[in-house]
């Protein structure tokens, strides 16, 4: 099984590089004419915010009404962008190219359904995203207008943190004394301090995505639209609250992942559905993969807001409770943040001209 696992771990580290591919493909425009945006950043491949409720129970081992009922859950994510590099037109051959900088100071909550409603310890996942990403329309077949399609390809560069903010000794068998967990860290046993656990690791992440859309109408106000991503996370000892030897042989070296997405875009109104795959690497004992599949509804005058509905199946995403088997259904609002991000009036250009294909915006 170690070996498998060290096989993995070799694959993992070695397909960083393809993070680069996009800038090695994108070298042409370099000496292009870019530009900053100042006021109005082209958001693409980021989080969203999520409020929600659900029927589902979660699990924590030392908890007096374990497993409690799950009644409110938050993932707050702003996407808080730095000025935005663009160069090049989507409508052109070469298409329009982003570099991009944004900081997240995403925060994930919940509320149990107990007596007094406890928040237990909340998730904090800040993170810096570094992005190249590129934009352009593909010409139908033989040129037919009403069969335009769209291109969208992205790289992210993630450094992150993952914590909980609790000071307790992380396995339930030490007892904190002078400020030294006992028995050591390293001798340890499960279950973990499900309750008040230390949990903290620094993070490296990369990600790669693409999005395609069929069947544009004229307008860019209809299409059908396709796609997908895959991830790569390393934990690191590296930095304040880096991953410890102890942590990292229960939690693992890191995660991966891939994702499918299909969406109905029709008259601005976005219908999506996404299924996703995540697994860790180089944990003890071993974990299962999760699965998810997610339906979400965007209409145009919410300028971001939406409803979901989720399932989750697998392993708890929730800081300490990582080796806690969850099967959860979610239901609630989505928030795409920046809402508000558009493009500003360039002159010269037409009004059609200005705007993206539909899903690109």
């Amino acid at each position: 099984m170690r070996n498998v696992t060290g096989r993995r771990q070799s694959r993992a580290r070695t397909s960083l590089p393809a993070l680069v591919a996009l800038l090695l493909v994108a070298s042409p425009a370099w000496g292009s004419d870019w530009k900053w945006e100042f006021t109005a950043p082209t958001p693409f491949f980021l989080d969203r915010s999520y409020v929600f409720g659900s029927p589902s129970h979660i699990r924590r081992v030392g908890a007096p009404y374990s497993p409690a009922p799950l009644l409110f859950e938050a993932q707050v994510a702003p996407n808080l962008f730095f000025p935005q590099l663009h160069t090049g037109h989507f409508r052109h051959k070469a298409g329009e190219w982003f570099l991009s900088a944004v900081l997240t100071p995403s925060i994930h909550l919940r509320l149990l359904n107990t007596p007094s409603a406890p928040v237990i310890p909340p998730s904090y996942i800040p993170k810096a995203t570094f992005q190249v990403a590129h934009l352009r329309m593909l010409p139908g077949p033989k040129g037919n207008v009403r069969s335009r399609r769209g291109l969208m390809l992205a790289a992210n560069l993630i450094v992150g943190h993952y914590s909980n903010g609790q000071d307790g000794c992380f396995f339930s068998n030490q007892a904190r004394e002078n400020g030294a967990c006992t028995p050591p860290s390293e001798q340890g046993e499960l279950p973990l301090n499900e309750l008040t656990g230390s949990f903290s690791t620094n993070f490296l992440r990369g990600e790669l995505h693409a999005l395609g859309a069929l069947t544009v109408d004229p307008d860019l106000d209809s299409a059908w639209l396709v796609g997908g991503g895959s991830f790569l996370e390393l934990n690191t000892a590296v930095g304040p609250g880096g991953i410890a030897n102890y942590q990292r042989r229960v939690y693992g070296d890191g995660n991966w992942g891939m994702s499918v997405v299909g969406e109905r875009l029709w008259n601005q109104h976005r219908f999506q559905l996404e299924l996703a795959l995540s697994a860790p690497f180089g944990e003890t004992p071993h974990r299962r993969a999760t699965v998810s599949a997610e339906a979400t509804a965007l209409p145009y005058w919410g300028a971001g807001f939406g409803i979901f509905a989720r399932y989750v199946h697998g392993q708890d995403y929730y800081n300490i409770l990582f080796l806690e088997r969850v099967n959860l259904w979610q239901f609630g609002l989505v928030f795409e943040l920046s809402p508000g991000a558009r493009l500003k009036v360039t002159d010269g250009e037409k009004d059609q001209d200005k705007r993206r294909p539909p899903g690109f915006r």
